[in-house]
Order: C-alpha cells, then sequence, then structure tokens
C-alpha cells in the first residue's frame, strides 16, 4: 500500500518509511463527511436568518475567500483536535457497551432516519414550488441541486451524478481552491466524465482538462460499474454500482475502494481493464503502465449506500491530503456510518440554501 508524505517545497512524494498515522492503526468509525472543516465556510446549523448581510456567508457564485497562513495553521490544527476527541468518544462508547458507564449516547438509526426525513421535508417546504413536480433547489457552482436529487438522500435510495458531483464540487471549492500550496496536485472528476472516458471510443483526452491534468499526482474518480458492457448512454441512470477509484500518478496505480466486493467478478474485472487502458492512452499526464490495486475497505450492509461510501471515503482521503502531513491511501481500519452520512449531506444542503 503506498505511503504518500507531504514535502513543503514539493508537494506530495511517495517514501518507504512507515506512516505514523493513528487513524491506520486504531479502528476509527466517521461519516467521512465530518473529517473536513466545513464550518469555515458555512453557516451552522440554526443560525438566524436574518443576521446583518455583512455578516453572511458570501453567496455560491463567489469563490470562498481565501485563507491566511495563520487560518491554515488553525485549520489543521482544530482537526487534530476533534480527530482527537472523536478516537475519546469512541473508546468511551465501546467501554460503555462492554458494561461501563459511557458518557456519549450511542447512534440511534430510528433517529437519524426521523431527523433526515424532517430536514428533507423542511428543505422542499421552504425552497420548491407548490404544484412542481420537480424543483430546483439550490445553484452551487456548476451544479444545480433539484427536488428529485435530494429524493436520493432519503435512506433506502441509491445515490445519482448529481448526489456525488454536489459534494464533489464543494469540496474542489472549499478545500482544493483553497488548500496548501499543493493541493492543485489533487483533481477530482465528476461522473458525467468517468462515464464518457469509459464509454467514449476514440481520443479520451479530448474529454479531460489535460493542462490541469499534467501537475497532479493524484485523481480521484467515481466509478459507475454495469452489468451489460454495451449500453445506451442516453438512457438516465444506467449502472449498476458504485465505487471510488484513486489513480496515482506517483507509482501508477489505480486504487479501487469497492464497498461491495465480489471475488471472480468478471464484469468489473473487464470494465477496470478497460478504464486503465483508456487511461493509459493520455499520454500527455499518464507515463507507463497502470497496475490496478483493490484496497480493502468497509462493506455495505445492503444494496443502496455504495454512492455514499464513493463520498465517505473520498472526503476521509482528501482530508488526509489536506490536513495531514503523512498519510495513508489505506482505509482497512475504518468504519464508515452510511446513514449518519445521508444525514450530514442533507445537513450540508439546508445550509447551502440559506447562503
Amino acid at each position: 500500500m503506498a505511503t504518500v508524505v507531504y514535502v513543503k517545497h514539493k508537494g506530495f512524494c511517495l517514501t518507504d518509511e512507515p506512516v505514523e498515522n493513528d487513524s491506520i492503526t486504531e479502528s476509527h468509525v466517521t461519516n467521512g463527511l465530518q473529517e473536513l472543516p466545513w464550518d469555515l465556510y458555512l453557516p451552522e446549523d440554526g443560525e438566524d436568518d436574518d443576521v446583518d448581510d455583512k455578516t453572511k456567508s458570501p453567496p455560491p457564485t463567489s469563490p470562498p475567500k481565501k485563507l491566511s497562513k495563520l487560518e491554515k495553521r488553525e485549520a489543521r490544527q482544530v482537526k487534530k483536535v476533534n480527530a482527537s476527541r472523536r478516537k475519546k468518544l469512541q473508546r468511551e462508547q465501546e467501554l460503555g457497551a462492554n458494561g461501563i458507564d459511557a458518557k456519549i449516547p450511542e447512534f440511534k438509526p430510528y433517529l437519524a432516519k426521523r431527523e433526515l426525513k424532517s430536514l428533507f421535508n423542511s428543505i422542499i417546504e421552504e425552497n420548491c414550488e407548490s404544484g412542481k413536480t420537480d424543483s430546483k433547489i439550490l445553484q452551487y457552482h456548476s451544479i444545480a441541486l433539484y427536488k428529485s436529487d435530494l429524493e436520493h438522500l432519503l435512506p433506502g435510495e441509491w445515490l445519482n451524478d448529481n448526489n456525488i458531483s454536489l459534494i464533489y464540487e464543494l469540496i474542489i471549492q472549499m478545500f482544493i481552491k483553497q488548500g496548501r500550496t499543493f493541493s492543485n496536485q489533487i483533481q477530482i472528476l465528476f461522473p458525467s466524465v468517468i462515464q464518457l472516458l469509459v464509454h467514449f471510443p476514440d481520443d479520451v483526452e479530448a474529454l479531460l482538462p489535460v493542462d490541469d491534468l499534467k501537475k497532479l499526482k493524484f485523481i480521484f474518480l467515481p466509478l459507475n460499474f454495469i452489468d451489460e458492457v454495451d449500453v445506451d448512454l442516453e438512457d438516465d441512470n444506467n449502472g449498476d454500482h458504485w465505487a471510488l477509484g484513486v489513480l496515482s500518478l506517483l507509482d501508477n496505480t489505480l486504487y479501487v475502494y469497492d464497498s461491495m466486493q465480489i471475488d471472480d467478478d468478471e464484469s468489473t474485472d473487464i470494465q477496470l481493464k478497460n478504464l486503465a487502458k483508456k487511461l493509459q492512452s493520455c499520454k500527455s499526464f499518464v507515463h507507463g503502465k497502470i497496475k490496478i490495486q483493490i484496497v480493502k475497505c468497509d462493506q455495505q450492509r445492503n444494496f443502496d449506500d455504495c454512492g455514499v461510501y464513493v463520498i465517505m471515503i473520498s472526503c476521509y482521503l482528501i482530508n488526509q491530503f489536506l490536513f495531514n502531513d503523512e498519510m495513508s491511501l489505506d482505509v482497512s481500519k475504518v468504519k464508515f456510518n452510511p446513514l449518519d452520512a445521508r444525514l450530514y449531506i442533507m445537513k450540508l444542503v439546508s445550509r447551502l440554501v440559506r447562503i
């Protein structure tokens, strides 16, 4: 498994030294999204909408404020403190499960589902025109979110392209563009681009922002596997399963995080090899043969949460890259909570519609 260090004057580099990262050696429970400091750019839940205009966050069409070196250092320190606090609370919760009094309540799925549904209804009531079957909820840079997209965040629903694209756009605008010096060595591609990349028969470089990709070290690829290789791309919601690919140009390896791994999955293997060949043809930024490595990760417990896992793992890794000086692509010790992630995303949408 690749281990990476952040070097002040070079950016991200591979290292043979073991990474001293507690999240690798200790079991870690998270919804993925909570790893990132959203509070730097979004109003808190329940913040008064009637605050003075001067104190409001900038509108979503304008870029977030540029953080100073001091603010970036403080953000990294906050992340460390929060990580330490979460580990302490988690240990207390585990002790409570063994008969010792715990200081925090355990996660209650029923209450989370109720809060998720209540928040959904509130957003729809405040932002949708009555009588319309589908209404636009918000516009954030290139992503327009509609009522039908929001419905996919409810329990039992399968996330669509737009759900993933919204979180990716938020990460790009708030964290990668405003991150440390070499955060531009990381690129996140939207699902629609990957769909074209996989199925486009000719020059795939024409589909990609090649000039931006030349300076990259890591590219995040949301993969949508299908049972039938030959499909009509004009059909809506083609695909049967989401997984996350992270292309490391440091070692020419495509790391694949699949929350529903199946042994001897011939269809998935064919599609991954096809993707690797397509990426290898992009000589402008890929130099050499691409290896495929399936990464051990937490497995979903139903047939609906694959897209949520793509978002959770993406956020977890992005936090590693942007706020840690030593990091690993290993997530084998991390346990993800997809229901909590759905609720967290709905809360982010609720905060976005107020700015």
